[in-house]
């Protein structure tokens, strides 16, 4: 009897030893497997949560944090001789996922049908996929090693069951349809000082917004999260901005503001 305890109290110290080595698949995640690449390796898989984000990204953390992010998962990958660094977001809602996107991305090389919002470099792939923030890296920059990234990210698309983000009816209203793929979305002060740092002194004692920016015309569209947040914000750009800003409140708690 003692010989069956103590073997059982053994196989336990394993069982709970070989959980804490091998983190259990989050099942959410459309990530990619070992039969998506044939011949590749996946070296590493490992998630982060809350404050360890910040062993991944140190120093960029709190940008994902005010967005509102949940986990990552990230994956280097071996394949046809190149090196691929891939990174899910899940963030709260597919509006984080978008913000983050919106404000990540910096000349797009091209986009593509494969996603709605998708951009393509020869360095990397990034695109708002529902509730994720898809990054893919490759070690190269060379054609082939941009064509394997598409790639990975049309199967990482292709496993997906979310669905593309819809910005506000107003957004689509108010600003050309031609630029909506150059919106970016701001949630916060370092989401403004990280997208566009000429608005962010106006927006410096406010929180809970969303504001949505069209760099090419100029023109931001603001949800504030009360009524009296809008109001104070009007008169408050009655003093600070008046000759920058002609602000017309929509409906609800949208402002729009315009150069």
């Amino acid at each position: 009897m003692m010989t069956r305890k103590i073997f059982l109290y053994i196989f336990l110290i394993i069982l709970i030893s070989t959980i804490n080595l091998y983190p259990q698949m989050d099942t959410d995640f459309p990530s990619i497997a070992q039969q998506d690449i044939p011949g590749g390796i996946i070296s590493k898989s490992s998630y982060f949560d809350g404050d360890g984000l910040w062993g991944h990204i140190n120093g960029g953390a709190d940008l994902y944090l005010e967005y509102g992010f949940d986990k990552l998962l990230f994956q280097d990958i071996d394949w046809k001789d190149h090196n691929f660094r891939v990174e899910y977001y899940r963030m709260k809602s597919p509006e984080s996922a978008f913000g983050i996107y919106s404000t990540s991305i910096f000349k797009c090389s091209k986009r593509d049908t494969i996603s709605r919002y998708v951009c393509i470099s020869p360095y990397q792939v990034q695109s708002a996929l529902g509730r994720f923030y898809i990054s893919i890296a490759n070690n190269k920059g060379t054609k082939e090693a941009t064509k394997l990234t598409i790639e990975l990210f049309s199967t990482i698309n292709r496993k997906s069951a979310e669905q593309p983000y819809e910005l506000p009816k107003l957004v689509g209203d108010n600003f050309l349809e031609d630029n909506l793929l150059n919106i970016k979305l701001a949630k916060g002060n370092l989401g403004i000082q990280n997208g566009f740092p000429e608005l962010s002194g106006l927006f410096e004692e406010f929180s809970g917004y969303s504001l949505y920016h069209d760099p090419i015309s100029s023109t931001s569209i603001v949800n504030f999260k009360s009524e009296k947040d809008l109001a104070r914000f009007i008169e408050k750009g009655k003093v600070l901005s008046a000759e920058r800003f002609k602000m017309n409140p929509i409906t609800g708690n949208y402002l729009l503001l315009r150069n």
